[in-house]
């Protein structure tokens, strides 16, 4: 994503000449903007392709169907041609950086007034990109009169601002329709892309023209040039005020989070704790923190022996590069804050001198080891104790902490390089390591061991690791969409098995009782069991309506009398034929026919079978169909009886569809996700699956609206909150517990 560009500034009908310098620092700042996009591009493509899947697979329209695979073909295809597309058009953007607005070309060459009609659908997209424009100006308004003060300065022009700040969002919308320009996409999958690329790139906006005036703010482009918003400052209580070095005990202010834009948590007299959007922000988890019992915190602290920022980095280099010499699995277990902070103070004070004071971490360092472990003790308890992924996680405690260490946006920001990475192998371990999910997958498991070691001995987070995971992943989540549609295909066979029989039955029970007189003996074994399995192969493969089945309701009703027999010799053929077709011999077939039709005195040979022997041989012979689904035989489906709860719940199942998800409680308290991948409305049996695509149940629709009914199983919807930031929450959570108990235990 950063195509060849020629001199900037130079390309309009009135060119603005750049310096040297300007024109170095505008490539700077181009090759900046395109390296920081173009990993949540990837994202938004990704995710397009995940919402397009999920729309193909909840509809029941084929054609929707089909249209919602074929843009996704069309974006798995020209992905990489749209990505250089959006760059080409941003770096137009940058080269006509400064130029003036009467200089573009006018809309109208004539000068007059033309109209024409509006293509509604035309229109809907650019109102759409329009609103993802404004909403990302206003989500970074400060950011954005920062960063076009300092382009201004590159370019010699007054601010910068809308259309002529190259990577505004509106120069971002405007490289998004250039980028779709030559994808034939439907109307509606047009505007779910915009709606992916709104949420992975232009979403997380402020972080990026953070990094973009920081950029330039390094570089000397008005270093001292910032605007300050108003900013809402809350006292602390005098007894949870906790001086920094140096701070003299001043309260401190509630900050605003990099990526959440939230206040600092729990400064309030009440105690009252912020939003759980704003849990991501440090310093709202350092207030959390602070309001603990400290009891045991800050033990044996030397205020002359704090830890420098170069000597807590060079412990954890050396700690992390630790971890590419650990084999055994216990020692790659999670470690607790206690565990972490110990092993981080000996490296500090390995060497020293004896008698020298011992170096202790600051408080802001204390409480960041603190919070980490927390943080990955959270992604464990998410895990199975058996599972490979805890041991993964193990292995990335100390880089996750360096770079935690080393940058706050590690906590503030969700694009955050680490915390993506952290999220993804998380994700990965939840759902494909986990042992009570079946086998874990053993390509995976050793590509994120290899990251372990790839993570121990770099100095940075590589972007290209996550990029390769995910990649694995996807070829994952295909291999469990074949598995799945693997399992509803064998399903739908046993379903239309089951209703054929149940059909055939039905059938030979009407004729039986037509006959007035019920045959007995071997004949009646015959017609109820083998008989009536090669009617219900007939129903399967020709209907009700076949010229096969239709034939061998006559034989049936010539094998019940009800209809005479001109030629025994055919009938005992039309029997060893329908046998044959149910999978037997032809010599076994020969023998069973021979043992209905001819008399004991007539049979001749030691081969031939007695009355008895054909009836043992159709009873012990399987039904058709059993032993070929799962080896389980295909029975009708025995009904739940429901209660008026239970019956309520199921009349709600007429809008249930295929995909949802539903949580069900084990008998040991642990709780499984599963999904509803296929039912069938005739005879209510449904079929769940795992995430791997795995078969985990099939019951009846009674049964699961029995369950839901007594709260066994419940309905689950996906929110789409990554894992990381769910474990955030979970942490934030267990803090303003603790604190909670703390109080009531000081009021009793």
């Amino acid at each position: 994503m950063n195509p060849g560009t020629p001199p900037f500034g130079r390309t309009g009908p009135h060119p603005v000449a750049l310096s040297p310098r300007a024109e170095r620092e505008a490539q700077q700042g181009l090759s900046l903007c395109l390296t920081w996009l173009d990993m949540p591009l990837r994202e938004a493509l990704r995710d397009f392709d995940q919402r397009m899947f999920a729309a193909a697979e909840s509809s029941r329209n084929h054609l929707e169907q089909q249209d919602c695979f074929d843009s996704r073909s069309i974006v798995q295809r020209e992905g990489p041609a749209f990505r250089t597309r959006f760059a080409s058009h941003l770096s137009e953007r940058f080269r006509r950086l400064g130029e003036l607005a009467d200089s573009r070309p006018s809309t109208n060459e004539y000068g007059g007034l033309n109209l024409s009609l509006v293509d509604p659908e035309e229109q809907e997209q650019t109102d759409a990109l329009a609103s993802m424009a404004a909403r990302a100006e206003a989500r970074s308004a400060s950011s954005l009169f920062e960063l076009g003060y300092r382009l201004a300065v590159l370019a010699g022009t007054p601010p910068l601002d809308g259309e002529a700040l190259p990577a505004g969002p509106r120069a971002l919308t405007a490289a998004l329709q250039a980028a779709m320009e030559n994808m034939l996409l439907v109307p509606v999958h047009r505007l779910i892309l915009f709606q992916a690329v709104d949420t992975r790139v232009l979403g997380h906006s402020e972080a990026f023209y953070g990094a973009l005036n920081e950029h330039y703010r390094t570089r000397g482009i008005l270093p001292g040039f910032r605007v300050y918003p108003n900013v809402r400052v809350t006292s602390t209580p005098v007894g949870d005020r906790r001086p920094r070095p140096g701070e003299g005990g001043t309260a401190e202010a509630g900050l605003g989070g990099g990526g959440s834009g939230g206040s600092g948590a729990g400064g309030g007299s009440t105690g009252s704790a912020a939003p759980e959007g704003n849990i991501g922000v440090l310093e709202s988890l350092r207030q959390l923190l602070s309001q603990r019992a400290q009891t045991g915190r800050g033990a044996g602290f030397a205020p002359g022996r704090l830890a420098s920022d170069d000597e807590l980095q060079t412990a954890l280099l050396a700690l992390q590069g630790h971890v590419t010499d650990v084999t055994d699995a216990a020692q790659r277990e999670i470690r607790s804050a206690d565990a972490l902070r110990n092993e981080l103070l000996s490296q500090l004070n390995r060497g020293r001198p004896a008698g020298a004071p011992q170096a202790e971490l600051t408080l802001e360092q204390g409480d960041t080891v603190e919070l980490t472990a927390m943080l990955f003790q959270n992604l464990g308890q998410q895990m199975g104790e058996a599972s490979a992924g805890r041991r993964v996680l193990g292995g990335l405690q100390w880089p996750m902490l360096r770079a935690a260490v080393n940058d706050r946006g590690f906590f503030d920001q969700p694009e955050h390089p680490a915390r993506q990475l952290l999220n993804t192998v998380s994700e990965a371990a939840h759902h494909w390591l986990d042992p009570a999910e079946g086998e874990p997958e053993a390509a995976l498991l050793d590509r994120l061991e290899r990251l372990v070691v790839d993570a121990s001995i770099a100095q940075v987070i590589d972007p290209a690791w996550r990029a390769d995971i995910e990649t694995q992943l996807a070829q994952l989540s295909r291999k469990a969409h074949v598995a799945e549609r693997r399992q509803i295909e064998a399903m739908e066979g046993r379903d239309r098995l089951e209703r054929a029989r149940q059909r055939a039955s039905e059938v030979m029970g009407e004729r039986m009782g037509e006959a007035g007189t019920a045959p007995r003996g071997v004949v009646r074994i015959l017609l109820e069991r083998t008989w009536a399995d090669v009617l219900a192969l007939h129903i399967l493969r020709g209907g009700e309506t076949g010229e096969a089945y239709l034939h061998c309701l006559g034989v049936t009703d010539q094998l019940l009398g009800r209809r005479p027999v001109a030629d025994p010799q055919k009938l005992r053929q039309e029997v060893e034929r329908g046998l044959e077709h149910l999978g037997m011999h032809p010599a076994e077939a020969s023998q069973v026919a021979t043992g209905l039709f001819e008399p004991a005195q007539e049979r001749q040979g030691d081969d031939t079978l007695t009355t008895t022997d054909v009836a043992m041989r159709l009873k012990q012979r399987p039904r058709l169909g059993e032993g070929t689904a799962h080896g389980e035989p295909v029975a009708p489906v025995e009904p739940t009886p429901l209660d008026a709860a239970a019956r309520a719940v199921y009349e709600g199942f007429a809008s249930l569809r295929f995909g949802t998800w539903f949580e069900f409680t084990q008998a040991d308290g642990d709780v499984a996700r599963r999904k509803l991948a296929w039912f069938s409305p005739a005879t209510g049996r449904c079929l769940f699956v795992n995430q791997r695509g795995a078969r985990s149940d099939d019951m009846d629709l009674t049964r699961l609206a029995r369950m839901i009914s007594t709260g066994e199983a419940r309905e689950w919807r996906d929110e789409r909150v990554p894992l990381i930031d769910r474990a955030w929450q979970a942490v934030a959570r267990a803090l303003r517990r603790e604190r909670m108990n703390e109080r009531v235990a000081g009021h009793a």
